[in-house]
């Protein structure tokens, strides 16, 4: 034999995005059926909740906020029009709309319909199934709660929302009957707007009213001021105006103002009078010339100023003597004789208008003393007149202003208009909003698909095998060599004759990828016999099968091959005849217990009885040369070893081995039992060869499927027997 040194594993190689989609894939693949289960049900669950969820339709009717009426009556209306509204006025609208008086009136006017739930159970009563149908209550119900309970559900499928800075008003109505989620939108508006209306109307009314009252208590008062006057007047013969003033007053008033204009007139002749005077008296024409209430001498003593300027420049040029001089002297003469002529004449028409003057002002001077003589006499009687008047004329104004105010809000109940009023009408939905099936049954498949998905990554996560080949590759940082099908459903007679009766079969060419690879192997001297040990972690994982295939195909080839079962804690049968523990213990030699298997015609040496105590040393070198031994006899021995966590003597049959393979069942065998099993090989020195996954159940083997037609199987049993 040949023992060489076991390498240090490789270090394992990163997982690369191609290797990660290959293992994700490789997952779906072995667990397709729980992802198609789950898929499955989930659709199912899912499609049957969606088509039981009740149908809903949603209506949506738009409404404006008037910023209120141009009342032509109202003095203040313009100003108090022109404001804009508030974002909280707008919200407070929206909330007067979905309140319970309106809600009340809705139903009053749509009545709810009568419930209808459909399912199993209302079928089942309609078919005549009592058991099935709702019991009456036994408690009569209040219809008040009844209806406050119909209120509150109305206005739980109502949203009135304002659009930000503006004065638009959306309502959304909700309901299972699209007719009816219209109707109920525009009611929601038509009754609010009645409703403040009818509101608004009652204000008025009781303002009307109480201005009626009021009108006609003060019509009584004006009329009661009116006779109380009258009577007064008649009763004291007091002259009266239409105005209700007393006539005397305006005599004297009129008396003093013609007094004044007398007393005007007569200053300014006298002052006409002394400026004549004065300037007769001066004999100065420069006086005359400032009189310009008399043209006349205005123009004489302008012509006499001029022929003093005239006889002034004559004289200083020709002297006083000269005849032209002279002759101006004479003009002067008459001049001066003319101006005082018109001056006496004038002043004598100004004496007569001062005389006139004069005895005007003395005349009404008498007349306004006589009236105010008569005034004196009537001043207690048309005070008191005067007060009762007065008190008539403020009665009367005061019910003026009332009755035109009675008028003017009897005018203003026709102006009346609604707070809101409508943009458009609420249409009827023709598509229900909720459920929409379509997207709910896409929600669905995406949720199948991640429930289908989450269900086979968590059963690959709790599986306490492995699930993908290269998951074993990184873990035991060992090679693959075969994977060998899962043929419990394939096989008809002993899983050991299996290749002898499928020689071409899958099971047959990973068998015989597991012999070549064997014997490519750098370990092994060439012409030399090889000790091959089959090792696995647990029990049943096919460790004597395999090393029956193997040594089937060996055989095939004309090659001796021994198989040592070394397990002697297996079945009581397996002990009957002596076996290797007898070998170990020298009792028998290693050629009296070989025995020929009837069944595959192969040598095989049992385990024998079973045995205690564990290997030592001398043991050990006996199981060497008994190994030696034997390899003078065969070509190739096959050591099958018990399971290594149920005993250790599997690891010092790994340990004298030329080479040893790992068997790995398929999802059956745990993580940590396969890194523990292949941590104590390498500990005692072992040849690792590979690990040979068994059961293999996925489509993506290594090794790809070789069934050959039963005509080319049997061209090549023909060619092989030659």
């Amino acid at each position: 034999m040949n023992f060489t040194q076991q390498s240090l594993p490789a270090a394992p190689m990163p997982v690369g995005a191609y290797e990660m989609l290959h293992r994700a894939l490789g997952i779906g693949r072995r667990h397709y059926r729980l992802f198609a289960a789950v898929f499955l049900a989930v659709m199912f669950v899912g499609t049957g909740l969606i088509m039981l969820l009740p149908r809903s339709y949603q209506s949506v009717a738009t409404i404006v906020v008037s910023r209120g009426i141009m009342d032509p009556l109202n003095s203040q209306g313009m100003s108090a029009n022109a404001q804009e509204l508030g974002d909280d006025e707008i919200a407070t609208q929206a909330e007067l709309i979905q309140s319970r008086d309106v809600a009340a009136a809705v139903l009053r006017k749509l009545p709810p319909a009568p419930k209808s739930q459909p399912g199993v159970r209302t079928w089942l009563c309609g078919h005549h199934v009592a058991f099935f149908c709702p019991k009456p209550s036994k408690t009569p119900v209040d219809p008040a709660v009844a209806f406050d309970q119909h209120i509150s559900a109305l206005l739980a499928s109502i949203d009135v929302e304002p659009k930000l800075h503006s004065r638009i008003l959306t309502i959304t109505v909700k309901d299972h009957d699209a007719h009816r989620a219209a109707a109920i939108a525009d009611q929601f508006v038509m009754n609010y707007q009645n409703l403040a209306l009818a509101e608004q109307r009652s204000d008025l009314s009781k303002t009307l009213s109480w201005l009626d009252e009021r009108t006609a208590f003060l019509r009584k008062r004006w009329v009661e001021a009116e006779t109380a006057a009258s009577l007064f007047n008649g009763s004291h013969n007091l002259s009266n105006t239409s105005a209700n003033a007393p006539l005397i007053n305006q005599q004297i008033a009129n008396a003093a103002a013609a007094l004044g204009q007398a007393q005007g007139r007569y200053a300014a002749a006298q002052a006409k009078a002394d400026a004549l005077k004065g300037a007769l008296g001066t004999g100065n024409e420069r006086d005359f010339v400032s009189l310009g209430e008399q043209p006349l001498l205005v123009s004489v003593a302008n012509a006499l100023m001029q022929l003093s300027n005239q006889r002034t420049q004559l004289a200083a040029t020709y002297g006083a003597n000269h005849p032209s001089v002279q002759a101006i002297d004479r003009q002067i003469a008459q001049t001066r004789s003319s101006l005082e002529r018109e001056t006496r004449a004038a002043l004598a028409r100004i004496n007569d208008d001062v005389i006139a003057t004069r005895a005007e002002v003395l005349q009404t001077q008498r007349n306004l003393d006589t009236l105010r003589a008569q005034s004196a006499k009537q001043s207690g009687p048309q005070a008191e007149y005067a007060t009762l008047a007065q008190e008539a004329q403020s009665a009367q104004g005061v019910y003026d202003s009332f009755l035109e105010r009675t008028k003017e809000l009897a005018g203003r109940v026709q102006l009346l208009q609604p707070p809101v009023a409508f943009v458009s009408h609420a249409a009827v939905a023709s598509a229900p909003t909720f459920p929409n099936r379509k997207k709910l049954l896409i929600g669905v498949f995406v949720i199948a698909l991640v429930c289908g998905v989450a269900a086979i990554i968590l059963r690959d996560m709790l599986s306490p095998g492995f699930g993908d080949l290269t998951e074993i590759s990184h873990i035991a940082a060992l090679p693959v060599l075969a994977q060998l099908p899962d043929i419990s459903r394939e096989r008809s007679r002993s899983a050991s004759r299996y290749i002898m009766d499928n020689p071409f079969s899958e099971a047959g060419e990973a068998v015989r990828s597991i012999s070549a690879q064997i014997a490519l192997s750098n370990s092994i001297v060439m012409n030399r016999s090889r000790v091959l040990a089959i090792t696995s972690a647990a029990p049943s994982e096919g460790r004597s099968t395999l090393a029956v295939w193997l040594a089937s195909i060996m055989r095939a080839g004309n090659q001796p091959v021994l198989i040592i079962d070394t397990d002697h804690r297996g079945k009581p049968g397996d002990h009957s005849s002596p076996g290797f523990t007898d070998i170990m213990g020298n009792r028998i030699t290693a050629q009296d217990a070989i025995v020929t298997n009837p069944l595959t015609g192969i040598d095989v040496i049992g385990p024998g009885a079973p045995k205690a105590h564990p290997f030592d040393s001398r043991e050990i070198a006996r199981l060497r040369a008994t190994l030696d031994e034997l390899c003078a006899l065969y070509d190739l021995i096959i050591i099958d070893t018990p399971p290594l966590l149920s005993a250790t003597d599997g690891l010092v049959f790994a340990s004298v081995a030329d080479q040893t393979i790992f068997l790995c069942r398929w999802s059956s065998i745990s993580r940590s039992a396969v890194s523990t099993c292949l941590e104590r090989l390498r500990t005692y020195r072992a040849n690792l060869a590979g690990i040979v996954v068994n059961h293999f159940s996925g489509s993506a083997a290594a090794i790809a499927r070789s069934d050959y037609p039963q005509k080319e199987v049997r061209l090549i049993d023909h060619l092989g027997n030659i």
